[in-house]
C-alpha cells in the first residue's frame, strides 16, 4: 500500500464526501492562506494552500472534528434548504432498515439469544459471549471489502422470498429489501455499514440453534453491541444525530444513536 492509499479516507472522499465539511475547511484554509499573504510570508500561504487543499482532497477535510459541527454550521446559514445534500441520491427513510420482515418482541428475542448463548449476563450488565463476538466480528472483516452489490446478493440468499436492490443515496448506497420488487420508503434501506453488520450477525447465528426468523430478527438489536464499525473499522461511542455528520442539525430532541468516531456513520438508533 502506497503512502496516499494509507492517508486517503474513503469514509469522506469520492460518492461519500460530505461537501458542508469541504466547503468549511475550504473556507477555513483560504482564509489562512489570505492572512499569511496579508502579513506577507507568501511560503507560508503557498505551503498551507498546497497541504490543506491536499489534505481535504485526500481525506476530506483538514480541521479536526470537522463532520461533527460542520453540517450544523451550514445548517444555521440563510440559504434555505440543504444545498449540498438535496439532489445527492433517492429519497430514503428516516428510519434505520433492518433485514427482519416482521416484527418480534425484543423480550422474546433477547430471551432466546440468552438460552442460546449468544448473550451471556456481566454484573448488571449483558454482554456477547467470547466465541461469538469472534465469529461476528470475523464475519464483518470477511465483507467490509465487499461491495453494495456483493452485500446484496448475499442478503438475497439470507431472506428467500425478498427482492434486493441497490440505490444510491445522498451519503452513499443502500441495499434496499423489498417484498414489492420496487423499492419504495417502507423497505429496508441498509447503509452499507449496517448491512455489513447484519449479514454477519445473521451468519454468525449459523448454528446456535436459532430458526430462521430469530437470526433474521436478531440481527439489528445486536448492533447495540457493536464496538468497532463494520465498515472502517473506527471504535462506536453513543451520541447524537445532531453529532453526526450530516445529522439532524439544530434539532430540538436529536435522537441518541450509537455511531463511528472515525466516519461518523449512524450504526443503530435507540428508541426515544
Amino acid at each position: 500500500m502506497s503512502t496516499l492509499e494509507r492517508f486517503r479516507d474513503d469514509a469522506y472522499t469520492g460518492e461519500r464526501r460530505c461537501w458542508p465539511c469541504t466547503v468549511v475547511n475550504v473556507g477555513i484554509v483560504g482564509l489562512v492562506v489570505a492572512a499569511a499573504i496579508v502579513l506577507d510570508y507568501p511560503v507560508v500561504a503557498g505551503v498551507v494552500g498546497v497541504v490543506g487543499l491536499g489534505a481535504i482532497w485526500a481525506r476530506g477535510y483538514v480541521v479536526p472534528y470537522t463532520p461533527r459541527f460542520a453540517p450544523q454550521l451550514v445548517a444555521a446559514l440563510p440559504i434555505g434548504s440543504d444545498p449540498f445534500h438535496a439532489d445527492g441520491g433517492a429519497q430514503v427513510p428516516d428510519e434505520d432498515g433492518t433485514l427482519a420482515d416482521e416484527e418480534m418482541d425484543g423480550e422474546t428475542v433477547l430471551t432466546r439469544l440468552v438460552e442460546a448463548g449468544v448473550v451471556v449476563p456481566e454484573g448488571e450488565d449483558l454482554v456477547l459471549a467470547d466465541d461469538f463476538y469472534d465469529r461476528w466480528h470475523a464475519r464483518m472483516d470477511a465483507h467490509r471489502e465487499a461491495s453494495a452489490e456483493e452485500l446484496a446478493g448475499r442478503i438475497r440468499d439470507l431472506v428467500p422470498g425478498a427482492s434486493v436492490s441497490v440505490e444510491d443515496g445522498a451519503r452513499g448506497p443502500y441495499v434496499v429489501v423489498s417484498q414489492s420488487g420496487t423499492a419504495s420508503l417502507s423497505d429496508a434501506w441498509l447503509t452499507r455499514p449496517v448491512a455489513i453488520a447484519e449479514v454477519a450477525a445473521v451468519e454468525a447465528l449459523d448454528g446456535t440453534g436459532l430458526d430462521e426468523g430469530t437470526r433474521l430478527a436478531a440481527a439489528e438489536p445486536l448492533r447495540t453491541f457493536l464496538d468497532v464499525c463494520p465498515d472502517c473499522g473506527g471504535a462506536v461511542e453513543v451520541t447524537t444525530t445532531v453529532e453526526c455528520c450530516g445529522g439532524s442539525a439544530g434539532a430540538t430532541d436529536p435522537d441518541e444513536v450509537l455511531a463511528c468516531t472515525e466516519c461518523d456513520t449512524r450504526l443503530f438508533t435507540f428508541p426515544n
